[in-house]
């Protein structure tokens, strides 16, 4: 992190980094603080700034990082020449260069730079048990390939397929790596929205939603700062480094954090078949089962179009888990309402509301969002869709989250 960073990272940046490596068990929190110093929010602790502070305002002492009174002992000891230090213990300040992460460049293992600049070529390689691997590198490689395994797996992070075949085990003819495919890695702003290839990385496409919120205007970007959120709490950051967008949709994981809202957002998926003809289908559609979508075996999702909200649309994001960090859902949903004025009041005129966790799938509450379109923005009105919701999304004793 502190490498790949051009400016200090942000304390958030460094908690992230680290959820990935830390179980809790190993002291996560004194860990956590010791490397909040790199990103330099406040160095008062770590030099003589905070020995220029009147003597009157509360002091947190460097050496115990409780408020005390040593540095008026600290002060007084040196007008008089004294050297007892404050506190029993007196730790050096901490200068920025030496906290400097650029310095640790020549000290740490760094990937191969002739593995980057390697020229990507097409791959086929054969497993045990009559298993074939391949790694495309055009669009029309990976249909010729699904063409010719019509029951094949694709591939990106493995995060997913790994599991099944180590722990489940699953058996496939064949997987196809499609995780370098520049068709399938699109990132494309539009006027009406933002394209998503399929093969995306959870990592790019949440510096992407980032990149569009500073940049367009806020009411546009109301379904991105909800993903970003998600996101956020996802995984870890070396799982969203490899794990992809349609991955995570085509497993159909009836609590995936993602789908529901894809779901609400109105996300429309783009499907392109062996011979290069291309459908669109609405996300709330997609999901027919438990694991099953709208796939045919001659078709993948090529990518995903999310459109910019519009002024008065407000998308929110739910996840709750046992833990915050790195843990899957209990429950989650995805929500959205557009509000419109009507007689000096504001009164819904769109809504989605969509959950995992209670169902075998991502499953969208069709007679609340009923209830609510029309009716006055206000507490009554919240709570007569919580009465309708009780009835509307029915809790099994298999639900997936079960809670």
């Amino acid at each position: 992190v502190l490498r790949s960073s051009q400016t200090p990272p942000t304390e958030e940046q460094i908690e992230e980094s680290l959820a990935g490596n830390l179980c809790r068990c190993t002291g996560y929190r004194p860990i956590v603080d010791a490397f909040r110093v790199f990103a330099k929010t406040n160095d008062k602790v770590y030099s003589n700034a905070s020995l220029n502070s009147t003597q009157s305002s509360e002091f947190v002492c460097p050496s115990t990082g409780k408020p005390c009174s040593c540095v008026s002992k600290t002060l007084s000891k040196e007008d008089s020449g004294g050297q007892e230090p404050a506190c029993g213990n007196c730790y050096e300040p901490i200068s920025y260069s030496e906290i400097d992460g650029s310095k640790y460049i020549e000290k740490e293992l760094i990937f191969p730079p002739e593995l980057l600049l390697r020229k990507l070529t097409y791959i086929s390689l054969s497993g045990f048990g009559g298993l074939k691997w391949y790694r495309p590198i055009r669009l029309q490689q990976v249909l010729d390939l699904k063409a010719r395994y019509p029951d094949a797996k694709l591939v990106i992070g493995n995060t997913e397929i790994g599991i099944e075949m180590r722990l489940k085990g699953f058996q496939y003819q064949a997987l196809i790596c499609v995780a370098f495919v520049p068709e399938l890695n699109k990132l494309n702003l539009k006027e009406d929205g933002l394209e998503i290839g399929a093969a995306v990385r959870l990592s790019e496409l949440q510096k992407a939603f980032r990149k569009v919120v500073k940049e367009r205007a806020a009411h546009e970007t109301s379904s991105c700062n909800a993903f970003i959120e998600q996101i956020k709490w996802f995984a870890g950051t070396q799982i969203k480094n490899v794990a992809s967008v349609g991955g995570n949709i085509c497993t159909a994981s009836p609590i995936s954090d993602l789908n529901p809202l894809w779901m609400a957002t109105g996300a429309i998926f783009q499907i392109i078949d062996c011979k290069g003809n291309i459908r669109t289908i609405a996300a709330e559609n997609f999901f027919l089962g438990y694991r099953k979508v709208d796939l045919a075996s001659n078709e993948i999702l090529l990518s995903v179009f999310l459109r910019w909200t519009r002024p008065f649309e407000f998308v929110k994001e739910f996840k709750q888990a046992h833990r915050r960090d790195d843990d899957i859902a209990l429950v989650n949903a995805g929500m959205r309402v557009c509000l419109e004025e009507k007689n000096e009041k504001w009164v819904v005129s769109d809504a989605s509301i969509v959950y995992g966790g209670v169902a075998p799938l991502s499953l969208s509450a069709t007679k609340t969002k009923n209830y609510l379109i029309s009716k006055a923005w206000n507490h009554e009105l919240l709570q007569g869709a919580l009465e309708v919701l009780e009835k509307d999304i029915l809790l099994k004793e298999d639900a997936p989250g079960g809670m």
